[in-house]
């Protein structure tokens, strides 16, 4: 039945616009987080909730890019704004993220985007809400204990602060704690096409560390790292809001400055990183000092894309190295050794299939309990006819780009799988032999039958065989369990490969049938002295063994981290503190007698 309002109330009230005091009074009373921020994705306002979830005071948002506010949130929010700048005139997502505010708090978010536009219907920014998302297990649901739910809750916190690290490791450095590869590839995307909307200059600067090498041969690691760790601080501190630093890996980083106003601008703060780095430093008890070389590229000059603008700022910074360090350099076309090789390896590639230009070392796994060889991993080396010994990290990414990582994977595991029985066939004991493969590989589409013919051409046993593969291939949740079971009816192990730095959802490993997680070397690295990476590996093998999966540690160099994995009953661990990557013929000394 229709409620009849009394006459005493004034139905003005009750129809017509707000008024600009109740708008406001909205916008400051309302129980979730809100905050307006521009086409720059800069911060115009926020009310008090949404202060409270970031841990910020109110008035320190204005200014700064959302990004600078919740950065643990980076990763889900970047793709968000992809569409919103590039969708219909008005859309809006909703997304529910994990991750650490500024308060240090773990949380569970539900963020809505929506786009704002102007009067005349364009883009002009963007009207976010937040608010805490409370969830729990499904067995919550029945009655239980106070005692039981406090312990079921502590469980549950564990976890979402396990997944928000996971998160966070995945787009930042654990050293450094700025931005990696992953972080630079979409803000460098997502600024790039900001640039073009509002006809900005965008400049990139690639800094590499002149004389790191030397200290940190003469120093050692830890010293190196404190080294590695200051600097990164220094070019943090150097920077404006809304700019973006980024460790590429040993003592290169780069730094993305999204809006370059004019040249004396940017030429000040290049001079002073340079300046900055330069400063003195106390290390291990020495006075050290560094310099620098900065490349620099300019968007949309040097390059429209987030490769041809690294590439250009790479090539930039090799020069100025070249010239006598501690200078800068920005891009010219002659500047192209880097292409030059990159043809180089692409051209070749083929050709070194065909004339055995690859070779295979193998890394022992060892049992954390008893000492004893426990598998062997195979590692693939190309010894290049004119450019010596180069890794996989320059040659996948191209192998993968010009089509040929399935024949190169082929190669990989007929190879491993040959050599692994002719040690069974010599009376010696091949525990567990893993190859690498990538998710380009495992999606094509007759993958299982190619594992299936080598297996058979080499009469390697299936059960010996695992096959590593980044958690990435995870994020396909009903392609990998097809995947997965069809492997797995061969016999063959799988195994996740660098586990938290493709950051998974920790509950997606339950529906898969994975035999075991390999702990990335980023986390094992920090032990036994870091907090969170303590956490987060007794987490992940705790979680492991409620799975019934086995765990690999990654990366083990000194005593202190094998002990402190094997108190968490780390099953495995792989690293120079156990053996190098090794040569065929040095293997058989290792390996056991087959019984």
């Amino acid at each position: 039945m229709e409620k009849v309002l009394p006459e005493s109330v004034p139905t003005r009230h009750l129809s017509g616009p707000l008024s600009p005091y109740e708008l406001q009074q909205l916008f400051a009373q309302a129980p979730v987080g809100i905050g307006v921020f521009d086409h720059e994705f800069r911060c115009r306002d926020v009310n008090g909730r949404f202060a409270e979830l970031t841990g910020l005071a109110r008035a320190e948002h204005p200014g700064k890019t959302l990004f600078d506010i919740v950065p643990a949130q980076t990763p889900q929010l970047l793709p968000l704004f992809q569409q919103l700048r590039q969708g219909p005139p008005r859309c809006a997502f909703e997304v529910e993220t994990v991750g650490l505010s500024r308060a240090a708090s773990p949380a569970r978010w539900q963020v809505s985007v929506s786009s704002v536009l102007d009067e005349e219907g364009t883009f002009s920014g963007i009207f976010l809400v937040m608010r805490e998302s409370v969830q729990t297990s499904t067995h919550l649901d029945a009655p239980a204990s106070p005692g039981l739910q406090e312990m079921t809750h502590r469980h549950a916190l564990r976890l979402y602060q396990a997944e928000a690290r996971l998160q966070h490791l995945s787009y930042y450095d654990p050293l450094t704690d700025l931005g990696n590869r992953h972080l630079l590839q979409e803000r460098l995307t997502l600024e790039i096409e900001t640039a073009r909307v509002n006809h900005h200059v965008l400049a990139l600067l690639f800094i590499d560390l002149d004389g790191f090498k030397l200290i940190n041969d003469n120093l050692g690691h830890s010293a190196g790292d404190l080294l590695l760790k200051l600097s990164a601080d220094r070019i943090r501190h150097c920077l404006r809001p809304g700019d973006i630093a980024i460790r590429l890996g040993a003592d290169e980083f780069l730094v993305l400055l999204p809006a370059i106003r004019d040249t004396q601008d940017l030429l000040g703060l290049i001079e002073g990183l340079q300046r900055r780095l330069h400063d003195p430093a106390d290390i291990a008890q020495e006075r050290v000092r560094l310099s620098a070389s900065i490349g620099v590229s300019l968007y949309p000059e040097h390059g429209q894309t987030p490769d041809s603008l690294i590439s250009a700022a790479d090539n930039a910074m090799h020069e100025a190295k070249r010239r006598g360090r501690n200078g800068y350099l920005f891009h010219s076309p002659d500047m192209t050794a880097q292409t030059r090789e990159r043809m180089l390896l692409e051209q070749g590639l083929l050709k070194a299939i065909e004339q055995q230009e690859f070779r295979l070392l193998y890394q022992p796994m060892t049992d954390l309990a008893d000492g004893h060889l426990s598998g062997l991993e195979a590692l693939i080396r190309w010894q290049h006819p004119s450019l010596g010994m180069i890794s996989p990290d320059r040659f996948i990414p191209v192998a993968e780009e010009c089509g040929l990582i399935e024949p190169l994977g082929e190669w990989v595991m007929r190879t491993a799988c040959r050599q692994g029985q002719q040690w069974l066939a010599e009376g010696l004991a091949v525990p567990r032999l893993s190859v690498n493969v990538s998710v380009r590989e495992m999606r094509s589409h007759d993958y299982v039958e190619r594992v299936t013919a080598i297996l058979a051409e080499t009469g390697f046993p299936a059960e010996r065989l695992e096959i590593e593969v980044t958690e990435s291939i995870i994020q396909s949740v009903d392609h990998s369990l097809r995947l997965f079971t069809r492997l797995k009816a061969l016999g063959v192990q799988i195994a996740i490969d660098d586990f938290g730095t493709g950051f998974s959802s920790l509950s997606l490993l339950r529906s898969l049938p994975i035999d075991r997680i390999k702990i990335d070397r980023a986390f094992v690295q920090a032990l036994p002295d870091d907090k969170h990476s303590r956490e987060l590996c007794r987490t992940i093998v705790q979680l492991a063994s409620s799975l019934g999966m086995a765990v690999t540690a990654e990366g083990i160099e000194t005593q202190p981290q094998r002990q402190f994995l094997q108190s968490l009953r780390c099953e495995e661990g792989q690293g120079y503190l156990f053996s190098h990557p090794l040569p065929e013929p040095s293997l058989p000394p290792l390996l056991p007698l087959r019984h």
